[in-house]
């Protein structure tokens, strides 16, 4: 049976975003990273070139939807991204971020290829916050970190409309069991009875 790819904690994926700037693994840091700020579908992610992340907006066409996006690079990413650049000696900004190592720097990885790094990831770097680390769990961490952030500020029910826009869902309740977090209420409803 396929079981569905688990969101990341938080502060495990930004340990393991300096971890993997500690072992000069730029290229991986940058596929944590970019999935975690941005909450990119995999296919579109790839398709990310150095030039975007130097803008503080990123537009971008979905492969899925079609629809078009516009994303914000926010002051941690650039950081990250402006780092491994230049760790990484890149001579052309119009390079693919995460580009082939078989077909060269003008082409995209596969999908294949980043989910073998985030397994790799998960077995090095002993990620416990999900049991199934795929490319998927790159945007769900997204999600969860949106939602828990503004559930602190009360603010839970406009985060997840505002991840139901963002994700392209139908319904708040595709968001919800998409993010678990529907689960996670039913749990509580037995906490409720202390």
């Amino acid at each position: 049976m396929h079981k569905a790819a688990d969101a990341m904690d938080w502060d495990e994926a930004m340990r393991l975003i300096d971890s993997l700037k500690e072992d000069a693994r730029y290229r991986d840091c940058m596929l944590i990273a970019c999935g975690c700020f941005l909450g990119l579908r995999i296919s579109d992610l790839l398709r990310l070139k150095w030039a975007d992340l130097k803008e503080s907006k990123v537009t971008t066409t979905e492969k899925k939807t079609g629809k078009e996006r516009i994303l914000k690079v926010n002051a941690r990413l650039r950081e990250i991204a402006d780092m491994c650049y230049r760790e990484m000696e890149i001579q052309d900004p119009q390079e693919f971020v995460f580009c082939s190592r078989t077909y060269g720097s003008y082409s995209p990885m596969s999908r294949q290829m980043a989910f073998k790094i985030l397994k790799e990831c998960k077995e090095t770097y002993g990620i416990r916050s999900a049991e199934v680390l795929s490319t998927h769990s790159l945007r769900k961490t997204f999600g969860r970190r949106v939602w828990l952030q503004e559930c602190e500020k009360g603010r839970g029910e406009q985060a997840l409309l505002l991840l139901q826009d963002v994700f392209g869902h139908s319904s708040m309740t595709i968001t919800k069991r998409y993010l678990g977090i529907r689960q996670d209420e039913i749990l509580s409803v037995y906490d409720s009875l202390n």
